[in-house]
């Protein structure tokens, strides 16, 4: 597990290196709002969309431990390339293979995890993936944002930043080497065709598709707020890069931290308790709770705005923690590499790719450059919203197991 976090906090951090340092490459490179936002967007997302299945099959079939070496290689290149782009197409390039490398970890470590641990201890397990990522994203701005303010020597540029925040992912490939493959467990079918996967996969759609949708919508907050929190904070609040890289770091550790324990712990008493009904009845509060703290933008001074932030990213993740151990409980190992591939492509598509450009598109209808804190809250509100809706709906659609089931997962032919 230890060596498995690293290897997902490796991931989560070559996939957030370009966000302490996106005004001064937007700067120097006489970037739009628009081309930074599909950089940090889609350039991240449609590589692992295109690849989801292709994936989810690998992952169900194959060795994970060896793909994750080779994801962790991949991470590294694509860092380097970005560091030596000098034009938009070239960021554009070295950002989709960093994010086909950087996403694809962690549908793998969800089925590591979901072969280590049983159903009632999966929800911890997956708070120490997602602390991770928390712990990743967290570190890049903090590093990055010293560095900008305190160069190491004259005249460093983005480059030299980002190529000394490259460094560490080195580590993440012995990590790697040094795993062992487990052996599969909870396996209905051995080796299933591909046919009978689509089949057994239509069976479950009642439940997976709102549970899908609502872990989706997690991901949009998420999304959003790392890519535009720091020039929210830097063109509403007048805050200087340091500053910013000092809040960001605290703030994020925090929620990554607070958050995971808190869904991790929750996933695991729910499932104790009450079984997937119950862990969709926390999801739905956890979820209208994160509307109302989505609206830092709104409130005067910048230590209100980065406390509600804060509360935020710690709800949304507490709730995709919860989520995303829900979806590895209730679907069979046969099925797991494939349906978390795809549920983590639609939150990579969705939440990296659109929710940036959901915010910017709304800035600039509304005002401009000037509006993207405002527009980041409203996305970020509605994201909230929509999410308890969409648990609201997957509980209905589980309600007939009863809400003091202890089944640890559900058989196809049992669904509605």
């Amino acid at each position: 597990m230890v060596l498995l976090v690293g290897v997902v906090t490796a991931g989560a951090y070559s996939g957030s290196a370009m966000s302490p340092l996106q005004e001064s490459m937007r700067a120097a490179l006489e970037l739009t709002d628009n081309q930074v936002a599909v950089l940090q967007g889609p350039a991240l997302a449609l590589p692992m969309a295109l690849a989801a299945i292709p994936l989810g099959l690998i992952i169900d079939r194959h060795s994970r431990v060896r793909l994750l070496v080779v994801l962790a290689a991949v991470n590294v290149i694509g860092s380097v390339f970005t560091a030596l782009a000098s034009s938009f197409m070239a960021l554009l390039a070295a950002r989709c293979l960093i994010g086909l490398a950087a996403f694809a970890v962690n549908p793998v470590a969800s089925s590591l995890v979901a072969d280590w641990q049983p159903p009632q201890q999966r929800g911890r397990a997956t708070m120490y993936l997602v602390f991770g990522q928390s712990a990743g994203v967290g570190a890049v701005f903090g590093k990055g944002g010293f560095l900008l303010a305190h160069p190491l020597g004259p005249g460093i540029s983005w480059r030299r930043v980002l190529l000394v925040l490259t460094a560490p992912l080195i580590l993440a490939i012995p990590a790697a080497l040094r795993m062992t493959e487990p052996q599969r467990s909870g396996t209905d079918v051995s080796n299933p065709s591909t046919s009978h996967t689509w089949r057994e996969l239509w069976h479950f759609r009642a439940v997976v598709g709102p549970l899908l949708l609502g872990v989706v919508m997690t991901q949009i907050g998420l999304g959003a707020d790392y890519i535009w929190a720091a020039p929210m904070l830097a063109r509403d609040f007048h805050l200087a890069t340091d500053e910013l890289g000092a809040i960001l770091a605290c703030g994020l550790l925090l929620s990554g931290v607070s958050g995971s324990i808190l869904g991790g712990v929750l996933a695991d008493a729910c499932q104790k308790q009450g079984g997937p009904v119950r862990t969709l009845a926390g999801l739905i509060i956890l979820s209208t709770l994160a509307a109302p703290t989505a609206l830092y933008a709104f409130v005067p001074g910048a230590p209100a705005a980065s406390v509600l932030l804060t509360v935020f990213i710690t709800i949304m993740t507490a709730a995709s923690v919860m989520g995303t151990t829900l979806f590895i409980i209730v679907i069979p190992n046969e099925l797991r590499g494939l349906c978390t591939a795809v549920m983590m492509a639609a939150c990579v598509v969705v939440g990296s790719g659109m929710a940036p450009l959901m915010v910017s598109a709304l800035a600039a209808s509304v005002g401009g450059a000037s509006m993207i804190g405002k527009s980041l809250s409203t996305v970020c509100a509605l994201a909230g919203m929509l999410a308890a809706a969409s648990f609201a709906l997957s509980r209905r659609s589980l309600g007939g197991f009863g809400e003091g089931s202890q089944v640890p997962g559900l058989d196809a032919r049992r669904l509605p």
